[in-house]
């Protein structure tokens, strides 16, 4: 007798987006991937490989501890033993993958703290959830799935609430809800504490926390789980991806000097760097290592003096992306599989889509934060952002090869996708909420999906948005980033037609009188540090986004303010001056 068989892991995006830091972010996308495998595997060994519908790895090693493959929080399965028996089988499992996960953390604490709450703590965390569908026809495979998936939301829906273990303590910093397991005397007892500097660097030594961090016992589990691991020399800081234009600048002789150098600084006045990347190459995060106010002073010097010394007075830009991105129509395309040798095929393709997902953003000098099947979230540098999500969106296209069909229409998977261009010092929490909000524009606000969205969150102004489709914006982007590189006209024309959209885009008159009215305003312009007029492959450039794209003077000024940005950073990347020479090749 054959059943098919579901079962969930969670929570998912609470557990994800409770981050302070990249190694929260990162290490909670990890760990709830490793236990997903974790049931992938066990069902595996007890049915076979051939009974896993999704995921569907190539081979059973790929199932392992520690493997690269990313494995999203459902998994589905053709099983021939008894569901009760399969579905205690991955409860045990993962709890023991879970264990030992938390051992493999505990054991890296070297301070003081209540094990009891935070074992229960981690104990607590897993919400786990399976359900089974007799299936005595495979030619009723479709009807079946969707019965087993209702049940399955049914009993998400009706979960166990667990009375919440804790205390009246304080809480933790990332989640705020459960309590902080690190004793309150580790902590400085405000600024006039004589012992302020050493429980500073305690707090960090023992437990990687900051002096006004409270960390429960999932906390300590994401920051000091597969601690100096392989795994996690793979991560680096958001700052340091904001930093790597500026490091390709001057390339990787001065930017180790640099590390050396200014690791040496910190060292000599009695403190550890907790990040050796691009961080350090930021005055603005010294105050993150170094409480007292003269020693902060004395290490920013020093930080310029080497600066200036070996890279000249260029500075590292603020800015770097996070993208998100996620199949369309997937929903669709599932239940056109009509048998479980189908549905396998689409995981396989999925998977071998996900294998290359760390290889494409690797390249374009970006890190993978998960990539599970058709999602994706990862960290960029500005100057290749762009790039990276064009290639990504070609790659699944091109591998995702299926088609469903409902009344008349044909449906294909595509991928949508956000990027958010955030301040290296935003809190991370508010980025993700960003680029969730971004992806979620990408497919809702553009016709058809398979869309883009890009949010620019300034922090000294107003955030912008654009979204559009794959093809149209990117290729429409790419046209004004080449322009703006060689200076084609003066940044100051996206602000001119934002002046034009504030005037009279909501004054009554027709939207083709203001678009004229920008055309004018374009054809008066110079050259960005010229007295010479825009070239005429320019103005027929802005003519054709403003009257046949029909973009707004709005919408426009806000695409050429964020084509701006990515072209700030691959001038600083390539070690570019603006070349008014290319200007005609650029157009």
């Amino acid at each position: 007798m054959s059943y098919l068989f579901l079962c969930s892991l969670g929570p998912v995006q609470d557990f994800i987006a409770t981050a302070r830091r990249s190694r929260d972010l990162w290490y909670g996308s990890w760990m709830l991937s490793e236990l997903a495998k974790t049931a992938a595997r066990a069902i595996a060994n007890q049915e076979g490989q051939e009974a896993l519908i999704f995921p569907a790895p190539e081979n059973i090693i790929q199932l392992q501890p520690d493997s690269s493959l990313n494995v999203a929080n459902k998994v589905v399965a053709l099983i021939s033993s008894s569901p009760q028996e399969i579905g205690r089988l991955v409860f045990r499992t993962v709890s023991e993958r879970l264990e030992a996960l938390k051992q493999d953390a505990f054991n890296n604490i070297h301070g003081l703290y209540k094990i009891d709450l935070a074992n229960k703590q981690i104990n607590d965390l897993v919400e786990y959830y399976w359900t089974a569908v007799h299936l005595k026809d495979e030619t009723k495979y479709s009807k079946v799935r969707s019965r087993a998936e209702s049940l399955l939301t049914a009993r998400k829906n009706t979960r166990d609430f667990k009375p919440f273990p804790g205390d009246y303590l304080p809480k933790s910093s990332l989640d705020g809800s459960r309590e902080s397991v690190i004793e309150e005397t580790s902590y400085p007892n405000g600024p006039s504490d004589p012992e302020r500097e050493n429980k500073i660097k305690r707090l960090y030594q023992k437990y990687h926390a900051r002096s006004g961090e409270r960390l429960s016992g999932v906390d300590l589990l994401k920051r000091l789980g597969k601690l100096n691991s392989d795994l996690e020399s793979k991560f680096s800081s958001t700052s340091h991806f904001a930093a790597l234009p500026y490091i390709n600048r001057i390339g990787p002789q001065k930017y180790n000097e640099l590390l050396i150098a200014i690791a040496d600084h910190f060292t000599t006045s009695g403190w550890d760097l907790a990040e050796k990347d691009g961080t350090i190459l930021y005055e603005s995060r010294i105050p993150d290592w170094v409480p007292t106010p003269q020693t902060q002073e004395l290490l920013r010097k020093k930080l310029v003096d080497e600066l200036n010394a070996k890279a000249g007075k260029i500075r590292p830009g603020p800015y770097y992306a996070m993208l998100a991105a996620d199949g369309d129509n997937m929903g669709r395309i599932i239940d056109a599989q009509t048998s479980p040798s189908a549905h396998r095929a689409l995981s396989i393709a999925l998977s071998k889509f996900a294998d290359q997902v760390s290889g494409i953003i690797g390249k374009h000098q970006g890190c993978a934060i998960y990539c599970g099947g058709d999602d994706i979230l990862a960290y960029l540098p500005l100057h290749t952002a762009l790039g990276c999500a064009a290639e990504l969106e070609r790659t699944f296209r091109e591998n995702v090869n299926f088609t469903a069909e409902k009344e008349g229409t044909t449906f294909r998977p595509t991928l949508s996708a956000g990027l958010v261009l955030a301040h290296h010092l935003t809190p991370l929490s508010d980025v993700l909420d960003m680029v969730r909000m971004a992806e979620k524009n990408a497919k809702n606000k553009v016709k058809d999906k398979n869309g883009l969205a890009v949010i620019l969150d300034k922090r000294n102004g107003p955030s912008r948005e654009i979204h559009g489709k794959w093809q149209v914006l990117d290729a429409r982007l790419n046209s004004m980033i080449s322009l703006t590189r060689v200076g084609a006209f003066s940044k100051g024309t996206a602000y001119d037609l934002q002046k034009i959209q504030r005037l009279f885009g909501n004054s009554g008159i027709p939207p083709e009188t203001v678009s004229n009215e920008a055309y004018r305003i374009i054809t008066r312009k110079r050259e960005s540090g010229s007295n010479e007029g825009v070239d005429i492959k320019i103005k027929e450039a802005f003519e054709s986004w403003l009257k046949v794209d029909g973009i707004s003077a709005g919408d426009l000024s806000m695409e050429l303010i964020i084509a701006s940005m990515f072209a700030d950073a691959m001038n600083m990347a390539n070690g570019d001056e603006i070349q008014k020479t290319n200007k005609e090749a650029a157009s």
